[in-house]
């Protein structure tokens, strides 16, 4: 790398933006002041480099880069003062007399040599203003010693900038370093403050669980109590404090504690799974004779309760009366009397030992005479239970008085019915209003509603079932939703919704709503369905009061139905009803289609004539299927043809002689677009302007 491009660092020539920037980064290190030698180095390679960057530029050669750089320049020679010399009494040059005349000695030298000239003229020599080229010297050497000046107040200013900048920054390190003391003072405090704040806060909480601990043996708490205050989070989290379990060491040392709330602080200490801390020995060798005697508890209570099962397997066989009842249901009654013999011991010991933790005194005889009782009592329910086992048509549930009557309707629908139902009212605080005092539920599906409520007494002899009820009704209508939107047909009660009813009331009328064909299937689906309803032990009970309804969309004029059923009618004919329907249905509701647009007269001409419309089949027009329909006037001679597409919803209207007179379907062009009501949209009329007549 050669000079000038070495001393800025640059690895060759460069352009002059790349000279400039390496410049102002050597001038943050080279201070005039402080070696001013290579500061001068490096301004002579910054313009030597910027001239070559610019011949560069500009299309010509560089000159030659050097290897090294160039000598340091000569100091600079003193002025000479001439003011000095006048001073001194010398005297300026004047010119010579005027009557005094010049030599020329080159002349004088050839005289003898050249022959004679003419002499010359006399020249003139010009006039000097020395005051002025002395005036001029002066100024330029005052402007000299003017940029010189400034050029070293220049420098100086920027050493003092840069003394003043460095002493700045030694201030700011200065204070850094002060403010990172008083942080790390401050930091210290903090915690100190925070350390002895926590053990404060620790040791009141020691004062807190050990006072509370006096208080409640002062109170006879039950172990209940102990435990849920020895699994509380401030115990939980004090538990490994010295203060907290010398205090505890010197409370059991000084009470006579119950062993149930001696195990549940063993527990709540974590010591059943060892002590890992020699200060905890001395507390967990005053709490370990209550763990040993509750894991003999355990095991003992293990001991019995194999017993009791072996009893329980055993008993059938010694009492024989017992088998009567089957081998399973023998079995299956011993062992619940052994249960139900076990949960009273149990029972019994836990209340037992309730009291003597209050500090009541409970003998063992006391217990043993409880035991006994419950035992009875065991005997009692077995005996119940297996005369009721001889009457089944007895209900011990019927036998208990209610207090709601609504609680004796569910007894009743769940009887007659089969299903299990309960009261909207007393579900929720929510539902406890009056509008659904007579609303009721069943229980397998919350939200299936219905109404019921109590009618008299009941005497089912006499047809008085002692309640009203739409249960059927609206079994019937759930039934048939779920059977209608497995085929995605989702207007079922459409009508009677409509009207406002809640969807625990129904009007009765069961609306389903049919496509124009393609429905044989479900028609058949449904007669099953229907069938299949008519065996369920609901619709028995009570026969459900409603009528099915088979009816098309809506139309302008209402819907057109296919057929009405109700279930006193006897069976579904579902046989009858799709042939009903694959014959006629989709034909009559074109029919009615072309009514409601008032195609059934000469649209043509506007006569008021209207023709009677009958169904002739299908056809194909255009490539579209059709239903075929004839319009025929007074006389009985057809006087328009009609080709419906439901599919396309187009109408196709042709002249009744349109056929025998040659025409041809291709003559058949779109005539207008039909609005058939707001909710309808639009149908498509096509008719053939251009025919043989």
């Amino acid at each position: 790398m050669s000079w000038p491009w070495s001393q800025l660092g640059l690895p060759g020539p460069s352009d002059l933006s790349e000279v400039r920037h390496a410049y102002a980064e050597k001038l943050k290190t080279a201070h005039p002041e402080e070696d001013p030698e290579g500061f001068q180095r490096l301004h002579s390679a910054y313009q030597l480099a910027s001239r070559m960057a610019r011949q560069q530029k500009r299309g010509g050669q560089p000159a030659a880069p050097r290897t090294e750089p160039p000598p340091s320049p000569p100091p600079p020679q003193e002025d000479f003062a001439f003011g000095e010399l006048l001073k001194d009494g010398g005297e300026p040059p004047s010119r010579p007399p005027e009557g005094e005349q010049d030599f020329d000695y080159d002349e004088l030298l050839q005289e003898g040599d050249e022959p004679s000239r003419p002499p010359r003229e006399e020249e003139k020599e010009p006039e000097f203003d020395f005051e002025r080229l002395f005036a001029e010297g002066e100024a330029e050497r005052a402007e000299a010693r003017r940029r010189r000046g400034e050029a070293r107040r220049r420098a100086q200013a920027q050493a003092q900038a840069w003394a003043r900048e460095r002493q700045r920054a030694k201030e700011w390190a200065q204070k850094r370093e002060q403010w990172q003391r008083q942080e790390q003072r401050n930091t210290y405090d903090r915690e100190r403050q925070d350390q002895f704040r926590r053990e404060e806060s620790h040791w009141q909480n020691t004062e807190t669980i050990l006072h509370t601990i006096e208080m409640m043996y002062n109170a006879q708490a039950g172990p209940e109590v102990w435990k849920k205050f020895f699994q509380s989070a401030m115990f939980q989290q004090n538990k490994n404090s010295l203060d907290l379990i010398f205090g505890l060491e010197d409370f059991v040392s000084s009470k006579s504690l119950p062993q149930e709330v001696r195990l549940a602080l063993f527990l709540a200490c974590g010591m059943d799974k060892g002590v890992s801390r020699p200060e905890l020995r001395p507390l967990y060798q005053m709490l370990l004779p209550a763990w040993k005697a509750a894991n003999y508890e355990k095991t003992h209570e293990w001991k019995l309760a194999a017993l009791g099962v072996v009893l329980g397997l055993a008993f059938p066989f010694v009492f024989p009366p017992l088998l009567k009842l089957g081998v399973l249901p023998a079995l299956a009654l011993s062992l619940g009397a052994v249960w139900i013999f076990w949960v009273i011991r149990k029972a019994v010991k836990t209340g037992n030992q309730e009291r003597r933790a209050r500090g009541e005194k409970v003998s063992k005889k006391q217990e043993r005479r409880s035991i006994l009782l419950g035992a009875v009592c065991v005997a009692v329910l077995v005996g119940v239970m297996s005369w009721g086992r001889t009457r089944p048509d007895l209900n011990l549930r019927d036998l208990l008085p209610t207090r709601d009557p609504r609680e004796q309707v569910c007894r009743y629908l769940e009887k007659d019915f089969g299903l299990e139902v309960a009261s909207l009212y007393q579900m929720s605080e929510y539902y406890a209003r009056e509008t659904f005092s007579n609303v009721f539920y069943l229980e397998d599906h919350p939200n299936r509603q219905f109404l019921a409520g109590p009618d008299g007494d009941r005497d089912v002899k006499n047809g008085s079932p002692g309640y009203t009820t739409n249960l059927p009704e609206m079994m019937m209508l759930w039934s048939l939703r779920d059977f209608m939107y497995e085929r995605k047909i989702y207007d079922v009660d459409t009508v009677d919704r409509e009207e406002g009813l809640e969807q625990w009331e129904t009007g009765s009328t069961f609306v389903i709503t049919l496509p124009t064909d393609g429905a044989g299937e479900l028609i058949t689906s449904l007669g099953g369905l229907l069938e299949e309803l008519s065996q369920e032990q609901w619709y028995q009970a009570q026969t459900p009061v409603c009528e099915v309804v088979l009816c098309s969309t809506p139309m302008m004029e209402g819907r057109l139905v296919l057929h009405r059923w109700r279930p006193s009618d006897g069976s579904f004919d579902a046989e009858s009803v799709r042939a009903l329907y694959e014959t006629a249905f989709a034909s009559s509701y074109c029919a009615q289609m072309i009514r409601e647009l008032e195609l059934d007269r000469d649209f043509i001409h506007e006569t008021g004539e209207q023709y009677t419309l009958t169904n002739e089949g299908t056809a194909v027009i255009l490539d579209h299927d059709c239903y075929k329909i004839f319009g025929l006037d007074e006389s009985g001679a057809v006087a328009m043809e009609y080709y419906v597409s439901l599919k396309e919803r187009n109408i196709y209207c042709l002249p009744g002689d349109f056929w025998e007179t040659g025409n041809q379907e291709e003559q058949l062009n779109f005539y207008r677009l039909l609005h058939w009501g707001d909710s309808f949209g639009t149908v498509g009329l096509y008719y053939p302007w251009l025919r043989v007549n």
